[in-house]
């Protein structure tokens, strides 16, 4: 029996040892190069850790501005690279900071807090090219001045082109073709918010150039002390360029706009009126690089429009010819008309209801409306392009559903399950209450809908992709597209265009405070309650009025009530884009 038992512990003993040897063998011999279900590359993995590396070009796509001449992500700049090993070196640490005009104990002191290869001083230091000579003809082991690739500082707001970040689950999901054939990392940078993320694809880098030291363990550089090079690049065709529609002047103008005047939470969108395509877009709380997702665009979120609704209330009593030029409102009473209102107007017309934004009157409207028809603001707020998700999609080769805004929220009008048939909730919706939520992007690609005429048309924030050749040859388009067939008539577009340009200049009208803005403005105007007790404050237009070349919306969100940044930073914007506009035409 216990010889037995001793069998049967050694047959164990021996199985344990055969499992080592096979593991030992997969590791070292037949899954060097694809190890685990993570296809961990053990070989690269091995020599990375025996190394000291610096990513001078991390090799991904470019996005430009709408040119095709700035570079809005990265650019590459001078630069002075140190290593850390050099804080267990003596080296020439003073001929190096005559070289750059700078004191040696600045050098000194940042390689002792590096634990990485780094650019000393970022973008702040600018080396020319003879500094630069003469840095590297010192060949002082862990220092190089060479070209760099940086964040470019052309375009400061995030949440636009958005960010990249490391995510071994994500990549292995979108491209596991890429990941087994060694053409990417489980460490390769994808994006995770803004066009950084939407244009992925197009963006992954597949050719990154890096600095290297091999190294012992106690972070020495071994053999001959030489840097290597190491580079899959095929410049060629690669990186590829991304042409986006944003032009850097104007979201330069909007960011100042909106920083003078102090907006905390809100921002700005500007869209070409005829093509729809995004010219500038600001959000604010600007984005947290070390808590990117903390925020988030809040002009790709559905917020509360408040009176900015109001145009699709007045489309539909338009067009359904509810609409009596001698019926006037009484404007004292509140939206249910059981009692006085906030704002004391008096009788009103239907024109002046809309200048002067008497709640009572749509609310009036829309019970009518709803009383032959329950689904007649959601049609009508179809046909001004609200009801669906207004950024460009499509099939792009063999990606399907291909969006340029992938992080856009759907807009509400009514909530599920939402009684059609109460008063009080049709007075509510019919003046952008209740459950309504639109997004900025939707409602400046409204007011660019109106402006021209009643045509919708997507949003883009990118018209190309170019293989990185001088030629600019193109590896993809991405075409105007339409928003559906439901549009309105022509009739009741030139009365919303009436409707809107007398906003701003009928004296009582809400957006007079715009009437002696540089281009003449048309536009509506919306105050919302939000969940929190605030409000939030919009103007939401177009100009020049007769000539429409641009559809803005500014949203002041979550705010106390009486403050009017939202205006002041319209008039602003107005007439520095006049002032853009002549100088570009000069």
């Amino acid at each position: 029996m216990r010889n037995r038992r001793i069998m049967f512990i050694g047959i164990a003993i021996l199985l344990i040892f055969a499992g080592f040897i096979c593991r030992l063998a997969q590791i070292q011999l037949f899954a060097t190069t694809s190890f685990s279900r993570a296809h961990v590359n053990l070989i690269t993995q091995s020599i990375t850790q025996r190394t000291s590396q610096f990513v001078i070009n991390n090799g991904r796509g470019i996005l430009l501005d709408r040119t095709g001449k700035v570079k809005l992500n990265d650019v590459e700049q001078p630069a002075l690279v140190l290593f850390p090993f050099l804080k267990n070196r003596k080296w020439p640490v003073e001929k190096l900071a005559r070289i750059i005009n700078v004191p040696a104990a600045d050098m000194t002191s940042a390689i002792k807090r590096a634990k990485e290869a780094f650019v000393f001083r970022g973008q702040s230091l600018k080396l020319t090219k003879e500094q630069m000579k003469q840095i590297n003809q010192l060949h002082i082991v862990g220092v190089q001045a060479l070209k760099v690739r940086q964040p470019s500082k052309e375009w400061s707001d995030s949440y636009v082109l958005g960010t990249t970040k490391e995510n071994p689950t994500a990549i292995q999901k979108l491209y596991p073709d890429l990941l087994k054939n060694g053409n990417v990392t489980t460490q390769t940078p994808i994006g995770v918010l803004g066009m950084e993320k939407a244009f992925d694809p197009f963006l992954l880098s597949k050719n990154e150039t890096k600095l290297l030291y091999h190294t012992s363990a106690s972070g020495e550089p071994l053999f001959d002390n030489s840097v290597r090079v190491s580079s899959k690049a095929n410049t060629e065709y690669y990186p590829l360029k991304v042409k986006t529609t944003l032009d850097t002047a104007i979201q330069k103008l909007a960011e100042q706009a909106a920083a003078k005047h102090g907006l905390k939470k809100g921002g700005v969108v500007i869209l070409d009126a005829v093509t729809s395509d995004l010219l500038s877009m600001v959000s604010l709380p600007q984005m947290d690089a070390h808590h990117p997702f903390a925020n988030g665009n809040q002009m790709l979120k559905a917020q509360y429009p408040g009176s900015v609704f109001k145009i699709v209330t007045a489309a539909a009593a338009i067009q359904n010819n509810l609409v009596n030029d001698e019926e006037t409102f009484n404007c004292n009473l509140n939206p249910y008309g059981t009692g006085q209102g906030e704002r004391q107007l008096g009788a009103l017309n239907f024109e002046d209801s809309f200048a002067q934004s008497c709640n009572y009157t749509f609310a009036t409207l829309a019970n009518r409306l709803m009383e032959t028809d329950d689904q007649t603001l959601t049609r009508f707020g179809k046909a001004l392009g609200l009801t669906d998700k207004v950024g460009w999609t499509d099939d792009v080769f063999r990606l399907q559903n291909f969006q340029q805004f992938p992080d856009e929220e759907s807009n509400v009008i009514w909530a599920k399950g939402a009684d059609h048939h109460d008063s009080k909730a049709i007075a509510q919706t019919a003046i952008g209450q209740l459950n309504v939520r639109l997004t900025p992007l939707s409602v400046a690609n409204m007011m660019a809908t109106i402006s021209r005429g009643g045509e919708k048309q997507s949003v883009r924030s990118a018209t190309e992709v170019d293989y990185n050749q001088p030629s600019g040859v193109k590896l993809t388009t991405f075409p105007k597209e339409g928003l559906g067939d439901s549009r309105l008539e022509s009739y009741t577009i030139l009365r919303l265009q009436a409707l809107l340009r007398d906003v701003v200049k009928d004296k009582k009208g809400t957006g007079h405070a715009l009437a002696d803005a540089s281009y003449p403005v048309a536009g509506k105007s919306g105050t919302a309650e939000t969940d929190k007790g605030h409000t939030n404050e919009w103007f939401a237009g177009y100009f020049p009025a007769d000539d429409p070349k641009y559809a803005m919306v500014v949203v002041n969100l979550d705010h106390h009530p009486g403050d009017h940044k939202t205006y002041e930073i319209y008039h602003d914007l107005v007439d520095d884009l006049h002032q853009l506009d002549e100088a570009r035409h000069s």
